[in-house]
């Protein structure tokens, strides 16, 4: 069940960043250097410690 929920949503974010790179080339130079940086950007999850 598990694995039928999440494969829709795994080929969604993979289609969504095919679309993002394809943008991305397609756009002017003076536009393309601030949108590949924004795209550098990464999401970084902490746990928190147990006391």
């Amino acid at each position: 069940f598990l694995a039928a929920f999440l494969s829709p949503v795994f080929s969604y974010i993979r289609y969504s960043q095919i679309c993002a790179q394809v943008v991305r080339a397609a756009m002017k130079p003076q536009y393309k250097a601030e949108a590949e940086r924004v795209a550098m950007a990464t999401v970084k999850t902490v746990k928190p410690k147990k006391e």
